[in-house]
């Protein structure tokens, strides 16, 4: 059940991915256009969000020491990441960005706190003792 829970949140973080849609246009002059500082937090999106669809493959299929470690290493990064976006959030707002029009600075601590719960299921006993057989 729990590696169930890990691979439905993870596939949704996969929507993290729709920052490649925007990367190109940091520093634009367009209205809606991301301001310069928001290049590594679209970047480190980006990244974890197609690194999400591996990461679910792993979760689903493999076992073994490294697929954890890969497992808790990709969801502390993408807590990192996004924590880092709440702060150039704050110092740099992009107030056009239709997610922040939807969630507001939620949306940073939403992501960050289903990344949480994979580290939290993956650090189970049971689930530990799959993935290090």
């Amino acid at each position: 059940m729990q590696q169930k829970l890990m691979f439905v949140l993870t596939i949704l973080l996969s929507g993290r991915a729709m920052t490649l849609a925007y990367i190109h246009r940091v520093g634009g002059s367009a209205p809606g256009d991301p301001p310069p500082a928001w290049l590594m937090p679209l970047v480190g999106d980006a990244v974890i969000g197609v690194l999400a669809l591996w990461i679910a493959y792993l979760v689903i299929k493999k076992t073994g020491l490294w697929v954890w470690v890969v497992i808790i290493v990709w969801n502390a990064l993408a807590i990192w990441d996004a924590m880092s976006a709440f702060i150039i959030h704050i110092t740099n707002p992009w107030p056009e960005f239709f997610m922040i029009q939807l969630l507001g600075p939620a949306m940073f601590f939403a992501a960050s706190a289903m990344h949480l719960v994979i580290i939290i299921l993956a650090s189970q006993s049971d689930v530990r003792k799959h993935y290090l057989e």
